[in-house]
């Protein structure tokens, strides 16, 4: 007999000897179906939905509260990253003023926002 007749006789006979089991009716017959919109998906539900918004509304707000140079400070660095040389460079200004206006605008948006949360 070749090989690969062998084979696959032994991989029907096997799959003939589970469906014949008693795990397997049993199985069967226990089984219920996956239904996905049974169970709850990563989706935020509404209370999380409102309070996200209410979160980022509170953020906005609090940073149009910052000066116009302390905004601009702060989502230079902070949002985009960019390293304090590079945002000192761009801005015209002294590498200290840059930290300066930075914790000024940390601390006032920390002030405005811990109640949020």
């Amino acid at each position: 007999m070749a090989w690969p007749a062998w084979l696959t006789r032994v991989a029907v006979n096997a799959c003939r000897d589970r469906r014949r089991s008693g795990w397997w009716k049993w199985w069967r017959e226990r089984h219920t179906e996956y239904v996905e919109t049974n169970y709850a998906g990563p989706a935020p539900t509404p209370e999380q939905a409102a309070l996200s918004n209410e979160k980022r509304r509170a953020i906005w707000e609090a940073l149009r509260e910052l000066s116009d140079r302390q905004q601009e400070v702060f989502v230079l660095r902070q949002l985009e990253g960019w390293s304090t040389e590079d945002v000192a460079e761009t801005l015209g200004l002294s590498v200290g003023s840059i930290k300066r206006h930075l914790y000024r605008a940390v601390h006032q948006m920390r002030k405005a926002l811990r109640g949020v949360g």
